[in-house]
């Protein structure tokens, strides 16, 4: 439906009217972000004034999960640490020894703050080829996204999709475990 009506700009509410769903609000306005990729990019002041916001408030919502991670004593690289030491590729988190989130084995995670889903060509390929760049250097890992995926979204041999509260529950779990902490 937000790819449908993208040429008319839709706001949650209209897609949520047109689609009779209950979708939480982030999950609905995500969509129809991707939906409006498909638009000719808007060069206009406001909406480089918008992309700018955009990329600022993802950075913010990866360093807040990078930090949650860390607080919980797991030892890893940030993408920034990993450029300083000439390291290639350069996932969000390259954990210098492998972790088990829900019984899959990670290497690294790459984060991404919106919402996984296979509608969208540009991104979803992207991601796909940056991800296979991953596996294909460091081994097994994951893509979290902060607003969840949908179903078969990335399936790549070795690389698992979780949410980020799924992530953080998995990892702040393994780590209360190893600190004796019930």
């Amino acid at each position: 439906m937000a790819c449908r009506l993208r040429f008319m700009k839709p706001d949650v509410d209209t897609i949520l009217r047109h689609t009779n769903t209950q979708l939480d609000h982030m999950i609905v306005a995500a969509l129809i972000e991707a939906a409006l990729r498909l638009l000719p990019p808007d060069n206009t002041p406001e909406g480089k004034e918008r992309l700018q916001k955009k990329m600022k408030d993802a950075q913010l919502a990866e360093n807040s999960f990078t930090h949650q991670i860390r607080a919980m004593d797991y030892r890893f690289l940030t993408e920034s640490e990993q450029k300083e030491r000439n390291l290639q590729p350069t996932p969000d988190i390259r954990f210098l020894e492998p972790v088990s989130i829900h019984g899959k084995l990670c290497h690294w995670l790459e984060y991404k703050n919106y919402f996984g889903f296979k509608a969208n060509p540009f991104v979803a390929a992207k991601t796909r080829k940056q991800l296979q760049r991953y596996m294909s250097a460091l081994g097994p890992g994951a893509v979290v996204y902060r607003l969840g995926f949908e179903t078969d979204h990335i399936t790549i041999e070795g690389i698992q999709s979780f949410r980020q509260a799924e992530t953080l529950y998995s990892l702040n779990q393994q780590s209360r475990t190893k600190s004796g902490v019930k």
